[in-house]
């Protein structure tokens, strides 16, 4: 009996502290439906990132090393015209999310994404490349602002941020999963194989969102009409916001573009951007729990103070780096930014917003940010290829970055008093 008893003893308290320890995680007292779009996510996080962070690279690579050979500001074009074609998706999706549904526009969204990620292996010129680009990018816009506001469906406000910090920490996974594994692959068998892995893996994220997940719109949205939408201009504290996160976007795109191409011209080899890439995903899994903890003690406001001035103090430092470790501390500190502004971003519109408006209040920060970033990708790479010395980029976007901070202290100091 004492040995039973002990036993008992012993499972009662394991189990408390593995409930204590995923409560800490923010693995608990969620819905189900959560788990399942968090591993959905897991899986298109790492589809795209085994290809999509060699895209640039490739393009714009010499064509004896097997790349295009296309001109920077060419490869900056594209991505300009990538995103905004997701911007000018934005203007409508937030709508349709509210109107028709987030699962449909979830699935309407990942099944030609995941075809049109396969088509890029097939392609061998410029032009199609822009076409598949801008194609992906418009029906890649359907899928966030619904994901999101499913999240805000399923959740109640105070434990929003919690999740999509959980959600953005798992997706990052990926990043440090992905890039490693597309540098190997691109070793042995070339770039374009990239694509078919990426669009293999991300289908077992299609079946999970088409097959085992529910509707969660509110019956009060079915009947939500376009016009609508104007009354998100009368937000003035939201549109502020917007415009700021368009700033910030602006510089923190150039992770994924220029750094790739800057990394080749000071003269490491392809695979050592591939390790900054997944030393940022690996940060955000890392510490993406115990910084969240943190933020959400000082509010949002607060929060985004903080992140842009590391965006701006790691893009900067890039000026100055010469080594693999000053490139790998400039990242460390963005990476700082990155993991305290965007679950603080998710949860700040998903609490400004209506219930009836979820959906067009996602849409609508992610219009703006879209902007942001596809302007940023245009402007980077055409100072990039017009300044003799390249190193100077880095200090101009230094200079936006810092000069958005301080908006974000007016910012705080307007939503303080609320």
């Amino acid at each position: 009996m004492d040995v039973q008893n002990g036993n008992s003893k012993v499972k009662v308290a394991v189990s408390r502290r593995l409930l204590r320890l995923s409560s800490r995680l923010g693995l608990s007292g969620h819905p189900g439906q959560i788990y399942v779009m968090l591993a959905a996510t897991l899986l298109f996080s790492l589809g795209r990132n085994i290809a999509f962070p060699y895209l640039a690279m490739f393009l714009s690579g010499k064509t004896q090393n097997g790349g295009l050979g296309v001109e920077s500001s060419l490869v900056g074009f594209m991505m300009m015209i990538g995103g905004l074609g997701s911007t000018l998706a934005l203007l409508v999706t937030g709508h349709l999310c509210d109107r028709f549904g987030r699962k449909k526009l979830m699935v309407f969204s990942i099944i030609p994404q995941t075809v049109l990620t396969a088509g890029f292996a097939f392609a061998h010129s410029y032009v199609v490349f822009l076409l598949l680009y801008a194609a992906t990018g418009v029906i890649g816009a359907l899928f966030d602002p619904a994901y999101s506001a499913m999240v805000a469906d399923l959740v109640q406000p105070g434990g929003r941020e919690q999740v999509y910090g959980l959600s953005y920490m798992i997706g990052n996974v990926g990043a440090v999963v992905g890039p490693p594994v597309g540098g190997l692959i691109a070793s042995a068998s070339g770039f374009s194989v990239l694509f078919l892995y990426a669009a293999f893996v991300a289908a077992g994220g299609v079946a999970a969102i088409t097959f085992l997940i529910r509707e969660t719109q509110p019956k009060e949205t079915c009947y939500a009409s376009f016009s609508q939408f104007t009354g998100i201009f009368r937000d003035r504290i939201f549109l502020f916001f917007c415009f700021l996160s368009a700033m910030t976007n602006l510089v923190y795109t150039q992770l994924y573009g220029l750094l790739s191409v800057y990394i080749q011209y000071v003269g490491f080899e392809p695979y050592i951007f591939g390790i900054l890439f997944s030393v940022n995903g690996l940060m955000v899994v890392l510490l993406q729990i115990p910084l969240r903890m943190g933020t959400t003690k000082i509010g949002p406001a607060k929060a985004f103070i903080i992140a842009q001035t590391l965006y701006a103090a790691g893009f900067t430092s890039f000026m100055f780096a010469t080594t693999f470790l000053h490139f790998l501390g400039g990242a460390a500190v963005l990476t700082l930014g990155e993991i305290v502004f965007v679950p603080a971003s998710l949860a700040f519109v998903a609490n400004l917003a209506p219930a009836d408006m979820r959906g067009r209040y996602m849409a609508m920060a992610g219009l703006f940010s879209g902007i942001g970033g596809s302007a940023g990708s245009q402007i980077a790479f055409s100072i990039f290829g017009a300044l003799s010395d390249k190193r100077l980029t880095w200090g101009i976007l230094g200079i936006i970055g810092f000069a958005t901070s301080f908006g974000y202290v007016l910012l705080y100091r307007t939503t303080r008093p609320r």
